[in-house]
């Protein structure tokens, strides 16, 4: 659901979101490989076949010692990731799987469902506007806190119902359908609250977030104008 008629802010990317993007995507990397080692592992009784070949016809205090030098380098790459996240709170957005993180520092402090865009498209057959309800990825930034928020329902709104377009501002505004809070990050994006909880964990939304509101109670609370927002 795109709220608002804010200015557009961020999607642009800096080194150090550069760096924290790409130490994302090792992490999830590192993970798929862990999960082959081990899956294989289970489907033949015995760990795949092929082993490093630095590690052939070492004896036992030599494999210790390889071991506790890549301890060491594990520990220095957990330090520099430790540097490219933010010291304060910062919010991780996954529209494949839907799910949404907050994170203080490198500590994940909260985490739930989210329900995302859909990626439809609508097309104004009285006019040349066409719209695609995509939830928009890259690097952004919270511009706005709003407690209590009010929905003021674009032009697509009304007509992906086949209503007239109001020319009363006032004649756009819904209440109550946004939850508790919502935290804006550009262009009329928002991360809010929603009615429709069954749906989360879905790409149902015409590209706001859409969070439970207990699980958005603390993303809320911990952000602030200028908190990073990551979606991918």
């Amino acid at each position: 659901m795109r709220v608002g008629f804010e200015p557009y802010f961020g999607g642009y990317w800096t080194g150090r979101s550069r760096l924290l993007w790409l130490a994302v995507v090792g992490l999830f990397l590192l993970t798929a490989v862990s999960a082959f080692w081990w899956y294989s592992s289970k489907l033949t009784g015995k760990p795949p076949s092929r082993y490093p070949a630095e590690l052939v016809g070492m004896d036992m205090s030599q494999l210790q010692r390889h071991v506790r030098r890549l301890e060491a380098r594990v520990q220095k790459l957990r330090e520099r990731q430790d540097r490219l996240f933010p010291r304060t709170a910062s919010i991780l957005v996954d529209t494949a799987e839907n799910r949404i993180y907050l994170y203080q520092g490198s500590r994940l402090v909260e985490q739930g469902r989210c329900s995302t865009g859909t990626g439809l498209e609508l097309t104004d057959t009285q006019g040349n506007r066409t719209w695609t309800f995509d939830t928009p990825r890259g690097y952004f930034r919270v511009v706005s806190k709003v407690t209590d928020p009010v929905w003021y329902r674009p032009d697509w709104a009304f007509i992906e119902e086949g209503e007239p377009i109001p020319k009363n501002p006032e004649s756009r505004a819904v209440a109550d359908v946004l939850g508790d809070y919502a935290l804006g990050f550009g262009d009329g994006y928002f991360i809010h609250g929603t009615l429709y909880t069954r749906l989360l964990g879905s790409s149902v939304t015409h590209g706001c977030i859409r969070v439970d509101d207990d699980v958005l109670k603390r993303i809320y609370d911990a952000a602030r104008p200028g908190t990073p927002i990551w979606i991918y």
